[in-house]
């Protein structure tokens, strides 16, 4: 690991100097103003990361992964993390994007949210429940179904946004809601509710056990041109978001203190989210298997109509050349 790192930074050195004598230092990045899609590059900028390694960059934040992705497609930001379905729906139309690394594995921010009184799914038989269609929020609920054996036809889903779900939920409206963070937080504080099932844990009858149902993560992409016209900074842009990493790991106090300001969160609610999180910017066969159970879903909700090749999808190669200790993928 020591030889990767003297490696890695030397590399990182000649290529700040290429990059400034070609004068291609301005990037900008779009994400979302929450822990589980920004949270290395809200580091990288706070920390001064990005300016270590010789970038200037503008950060972006949108208010859905629709509007993160309208601006990609638009051009008017050059790199994006967000979560997986809105990255699959862009691929598929067919569009240029690669996925150039993960940020972070999200799977147990996606949960189930009920009354505190609620131990278990049969007392949802006859109830109400929100979700958003098309989206994390259906597809944790359809995961849910599957791996619990749960009658999906003895409740009634009611389709709405996150914030919709929140005050349904608080006053009564519907008796769950399938959320994620930092809205399944705001839903459990708010509406005196619980974290039933999670996509990595189920906590049915009280007791928390290890259950993987849901997969879904945080990426980080480009578009295919701006990979192939500016390679060095694009392997810039990793090393100051793996630093970034390196960061949360191991100052989780002033990460959760960088949050809770940048955000508008509690620092409590920073750090329950960052507990079921996991970032990393590795490419693996988790990511992998994920990923093509969610291009699944989206063909039969329709939510796609092309099929996504995640291997495709995949970009290795800038990854590679900064930590390929990282890329677990062919």
């Amino acid at each position: 690991m020591k030889k990767i790192i003297v490696s890695m930074s030397l590399g990182i050195a000649a290529i700040v100097a290429t990059v400034s004598a070609y004068g291609q230092t301005k990037v900008t990045i779009g994400t979302s103003r929450d822990p589980n899609n920004g949270a290395q590059i809200l580091i990288a900028e706070q920390k001064g990361f990005f300016r270590d390694v010789g970038l200037d960059v503008t950060v972006k934040y949108f208010p859905s992964g629709g509007d993160l992705m309208s601006a990609f497609v638009g051009g008017s930001i050059q790199y994006g993390s967000a979560g997986t379905i809105p990255v699959l729906t862009i691929r598929s139309r067919p569009f240029p994007l690669k996925v150039i690394a993960q940020m972070s594995d999200i799977s147990g921010a996606q949960q189930l949210i009920v009354k505190k009184t609620v131990s278990n799914l049969d007392e949802l038989r006859g109830k109400k429940i929100g979700l958003l269609r098309g989206t994390a929020s259906e597809a944790l609920y359809d995961s849910i179904v599957s791996a619990y054996k749960f009658n999906s036809g003895s409740a009634t889903l009611i389709n709405m946004g996150p914030t919709d779900m929140i005050t349904a939920f608080v006053h009564g409206d519907v008796d769950a809601v399938a959320l994620w963070e930092p809205h399944s937080t705001h839903a459990r504080k708010l509406g005196n509710g619980k974290t039933l099932i999670s996509g990595t844990y189920g906590y049915l009858g009280g007791a928390a056990v290890e259950k993987r149902i849901y997969g879904d993560h945080a990426l980080l992409f480009a578009n295919e041109s701006t990979l192939k016209k500016q390679p060095a900074v694009a392997r810039l842009v990793i090393a100051a978001l793996q630093k970034a990493n390196d960061f949360i790991q191991n100052n989780r106090a002033e990460t959760i203190q960088i949050m809770a300001k940048v955000y508008g969160l509690q620092p409590d609610e920073v750090g329950g989210i960052l507990d079921v999180n996991r970032y990393t910017l590795q490419l693996n066969d988790q990511l992998t298997s994920d990923m093509e159970k969610l291009v699944k879903f989206l063909l039969t909700t329709k939510g796609i109509t092309h099929p996504v090749r995640i291997v495709d999808l995949f970009d290795s190669t800038v990854l590679r050349s900064v930590r390929p200790d990282l890329v677990k993928v062919p």
